[in-house]
């Protein structure tokens, strides 16, 4: 699952769908904790899980809400707007939640954990009308350091700014979106694919 891509697409989104402050806020929220949850397979890429946790309590410590029973009606409404699913769990634990992304080229595959072999659920790119391959948590062909949150282990000297790829020329553009005209995801992928291949070539 690609962030930016569900930004851009939630916000298009919003143009029909109408979510107030509060909801939209709830699934940032959402999409933040769904990213911090990521999980490293065996290969060392990284993967935004299918299912993760998120209390009660931290909705509520960061949306200003004052009990459980709020949160629960929040929820709700983001599951009649078809953003998320959610299983709740027994007892005080938290719940399962579930975002569901607008990238329709997405799909579920099963990885193992790197160090603990666990096996579980993750999103993947699987076709996007020919647009992008398999896109992990982080851009794979980037030679640069990249650690997820921006954080940099001690023992490793910091990187110089983001880790761009190569940008595409108007030309470009303009020719892989008249290839995607009805659908500004697999665009979006398309170019990033492009940018990529741009990055491979100059190795």
């Amino acid at each position: 699952m690609n962030y930016l891509t569900e930004l851009l697409a939630f916000y298009r989104w919003l143009e029909v769908g109408r979510l107030g402050p509060l909801l939209q806020s709830f699934w940032h929220l959402l999409m933040f904790f769904n990213n911090k949850a990521a999980v490293r397979s065996e290969d060392g890429r990284w993967y935004w899980p299918v299912v993760f946790k998120v209390p009660n309590s931290e909705v509520c410590r960061f949306l200003g809400l004052t009990s459980r029973f709020q949160v629960n009606a929040q929820r709700k409404h983001l599951i009649r707007h078809g953003r998320i699913d959610y299983t709740p769990h027994v007892s005080q634990h938290a719940g399962d939640y579930r975002m569901k992304p607008f990238d329709t080229g997405l799909c579920e595959t099963e990885i193992s954990v790197m160090d603990t072999g666990q096996k579980r659920l993750v999103w993947t790119q699987g076709v996007t009308r020919d647009a992008h391959p398999a896109a992990p948590f982080i851009n794979g062909v980037n030679s640069k350091p990249c650690y997820p949150y921006g954080s940099i282990p001690e023992a490793l000297p910091a990187s110089n700014g983001f880790n761009l790829l190569p940008q595409l020329t108007e030309a470009e553009k303009a020719a892989i979106a008249s290839l995607y005209p009805e659908d500004e995801v697999a665009c979006f992928n398309a170019m990033w694919a492009a940018r990529e291949r741009k990055q491979k070539e100059k190795r």
